[in-house]
């Protein structure tokens, strides 16, 4: 992931020798943040140079001013301001300041990196991975949501076809599985218009939802390692670089997801099983972020570095953290958490279709939902952001 303040760039060189590519990435916490990334790429032949970078706005911005962004040339300027400006002044208080904010609830005072790093430090506890080699549960508040089961290595080798097939499509999906290597968050924005001036406040609850997925996924991968489709057959040949970490579960399966609950959630209301189990119009609009979800997950099966396993794992994973998320901002009162669920598969019969992720099998394989209309808290942080986004997808009454 991008270091706080600072975009990523891939570029390619123009004529023969090394190129450089510079792109400019706008900071997706809350919409604030530059980021900058520089991108080297190596010159094919008279090819053109292309570069492009992106900035996530998490964590604490460098130090910018006004202005401009910090560095030696303004501060010894701003020094010598100071002196020839101020004059003689002995120390006493000028004016009485006003609070920064009205109650601890208020987070306007601080800029969106600053307050992506104090939402995380408040749910990331929450949020506890144990595991050992081949299984591990992710619980919230000491309350197990999800286990996951290492496939053996069989049913990976069954699902080598799936990964084969897939392949097929790589040529339709190359810009999408390239872009979705760093920029998640503009997908969920075709379902409903997502803009900092228009529900600022739902961007900054997809963003942390996305961090908390992120935090969760890790650990996990590491307790469930697992061999990349790559491992299998040097036939594979994917399409962009296989990471370096556990291909059981799948991490991007895992934020998408987590978005699509969250976004399912504040949109009407919908838990992910109810969203996938209907035709109505309120289904339909909750269905579609799942939708979008899916095509995520599978794109990663398309490049060639994740098994369908991989991501139908990171879905379960993923409506249940969107899930534990929603019950957290709505908590008023004891929480009734859902019930364990164990997920696990198998080796299926040679004359049956391997395993693929579809909607239908995450549908059956949730949990129930949890109740519909609760009510977010404003009396926490996380609750009175939640009511925030929430009424910025509020209908006109009949």
């Amino acid at each position: 992931m991008p270091e706080s303040g600072q975009g990523q760039g891939q570029g390619q060189g123009q004529g023969q020798g090394q190129g450089q590519g510079q792109g400019q990435g706008q900071g997706q916490g809350q919409g604030q943040g530059q980021g900058q990334g520089q991108g080297q790429g190596q010159g094919q032949g008279q090819g053109q140079g292309q570069g492009q970078g992106q900035g996530q706005g998490q964590g604490f911005a460098k130090t910018a001013h006004a202005g401009s962004g910090g560095g030696a040339f303004l501060t010894a300027s701003l020094v010598t301001t100071h002196d020839g400006v101020v004059g003689y002044w002995d120390g006493r208080p000028l004016r009485d300041p006003a609070p920064w904010a009205a109650s601890d609830t208020d987070l306007g005072y601080l800029g969106g990196g600053t307050r992506a790093v104090l939402l995380d430090s408040l749910l990331h506890p929450d949020f506890v991975v144990t595991g050992q080699d081949g299984w591990a549960t992710t619980s919230v508040r000491g309350h197990a949501l999800v286990t996951l089961h290492r496939p053996s290595k069989e049913v990976f080798r069954q699902q080598l076809q799936m990964v084969r097939a897939y392949a097929d499509l790589r040529s339709d999906r190359i810009a999408e599985t390239i872009n979705q290597t760093f920029d998640l968050l503009s997908y969920f924005g075709m379902v409903g218009h997502l803009s900092a001036s228009r529900n600022a406040a739902t961007l900054e609850v997809l963003s942390t939802t996305l961090r908390t997925a992120i935090h969760v996924e890790m650990p996990v991968k590491h307790f469930c390692r697992s061999q990349r489709p790559i491992d299998y057959a040097p036939q594979i040949q994917p399409m962009i670089q296989t990471p370096d970490h556990s291909s059981y579960p799948s991490g991007h399966a895992i934020e998408v997801f987590a978005a699509a609950t969250v976004m399912a959630r504040l949109m009407t209301g919908m838990g992910p099983k109810e969203a996938l189990d209907g035709n109505g119009a309120s289904n339909q609009t909750a269905a579609m972020p799942f939708r979008i979800a899916h095509r995520i997950a599978t794109n990663r099966t398309i490049a060639g570095v994740h098994f369908p396993v991989d991501s139908a794992s990171g879905a379960v994973l993923g409506c249940a953290i969107g899930e534990a998320l929603y019950l957290i901002a709505t908590e008023n009162g004891p929480i009734d958490w859902p019930q364990p669920r164990e997920v696990s598969f198998q080796t299926t019969a040679e004359s049956a279709a391997p395993f693929d992720l579809t909607l239908g099998w995450l549908r059956d394989a949730l949990e129930p939902d949890a109740a519909s209309g609760r009510h977010a808290n404003a009396g926490t942080i996380w609750g009175a952001l939640w009511g925030k986004a929430a009424g910025e997808w509020a209908e006109e009454s009949a």
